[in-house]
């Protein structure tokens, strides 16, 4: 290099900044959505038959704001006598039309009598302002529930239809094959800028201004 000229400094393309906020963070959030919720309905349903639990769909808001309607109650099966107030059980109510309802149990009073065990329960939804008008006396088997899963029901909702098992397979599956390809596309595209950017450094390394004597 001669004194006086003058280096030019190689350049590639200018840097990207990451969007945390567009398209591919939404993509993001919808695949692992869908393969969560997929996952989640899979498991609960496989792992209550094994552990001998049960699952209940919360059909109404009468236990919101902490168990919306749409939640799936997990529940296990326990002895009545060991129910105390402010557990949650999930039973069929004795009025009609007797659906299944999961509430808090409010009043609980131990029958004394040894050849009539069963305990007097009376339970109300949190978001209730009243218990529940009527008492109920449970026998053999009561269903304690553990713990809920907030919106799960509408996917079991889903598992019960043909349709939609073929979706709840279906969809995640091919969201996450198209969230693999695009994946895969980034990278070779990636590839190709840094190929590309290292042959431009290359070809512009050595490449002088005239500016000076020779």
């Amino acid at each position: 290099m001669n004194p006086g000229d003058v280096m030019v400094a190689p350049y590639g393309p200018p840097p990207r900044v990451r969007r945390f906020f567009g398209w591919r963070s939404l993509m993001d959030v919808v695949v692992i959505t869908a393969c969560v919720a997929a996952l989640s309905a899979g498991a609960l349903a496989i792992g209550t038959r094994l552990f001998e639990y049960e699952t209940f769909i919360v059909r109404t808001g009468s236990m919101a704001p902490a168990m919306p309607a749409g939640s799936v109650a997990v529940a296990e099966p326990v002895a009545p006598i060991t129910l105390k107030e402010g557990d949650i059980i999930t039973y069929r109510r004795p009025v009609a039309p007797p659906v299944t309802i999961t509430h808090r149990i409010v009043y609980l009073r131990i029958n004394e009598d040894p050849k009539n065990p069963a305990p007097l329960i009376r339970t109300q939804g949190d978001a209730n302002g009243v218990p529940d008008p009527w008492q109920i006396e449970l026998y053999g088997v009561a269903w304690r529930v553990v713990f809920w899963v907030p919106w799960l029901g509408y996917v079991f909702d889903m598992a019960h239809e043909p349709a939609g098992q073929v979706g709840l397979v279906l969809v995640p599956g091919t969201l996450l094959t198209g969230y693999l390809v695009v994946g895969a596309w980034r990278i070779w595209r990636r590839a190709r800028r840094e190929q590309a950017s290292a042959m431009s450094r290359a070809s512009g390394a050595g490449t002088r201004w005239p500016g000076g004597p020779s």
